[in-house]
Parts: C-alpha cells; structure tokens; sequence
C-alpha cells in the first residue's frame, strides 16, 4: 500500500475513533478506547507500519490531541461559547 494511502487510512482511523469514544467527560479513558479502536481498525485492515510501537502510539495520541483540540474549538462548543 502506498505510504500515502496508509497516513491518510490512520487519519482516518484516528478521526472516527475520537467521534464514536466521544461523550462529556473521561478525556484519557476515551483517548485510551480511542485507541484501542485504532490499533483494531490497523489490523482488520492489515495495515502496519515498520516503526516502534512506542513511536506509532506516540504519533496516534499526538494526533487525537490535536483532532480533539480543533473539534473543541470548531463543533464541540460548549453553550454561550
């Protein structure tokens, strides 16, 4: 699979785990469902990358923050904001 197809495949990936964890509260529990879900989606899609599994799980929580960040200030507002 071309590396771009697998960056956007775990964009993703990443994007649709953050929405379905999602609810008020449990910021780490949700990052940590969220992931979970990711690393399934990976497998069932075959799709793995040839870095350390610290530096992968890096990368996935890194980008959660920043998903989880833009969503807040985008979509996510809290009432009156």
């Amino acid at each position: 699979m071309e590396w771009i197809k697998v960056f956007l495949n775990l964009k993703n990936f990443i994007e649709l785990a953050v929405i379905l964890v999602e609810h008020p509260g449990g910021g780490e529990d949700k990052k940590e469902k969220a992931i979970v879900l990711i690393h399934k989606m990976m497998e069932a899609n075959k799709i793995s990358l040839p870095i350390p599994q610290e530096v992968l799980d890096f990368f996935i929580s890194s980008s959660i923050d920043i998903f989880v960040g833009w969503m807040n200030m985008n979509f996510w507002k809290k009432d009156g904001a």
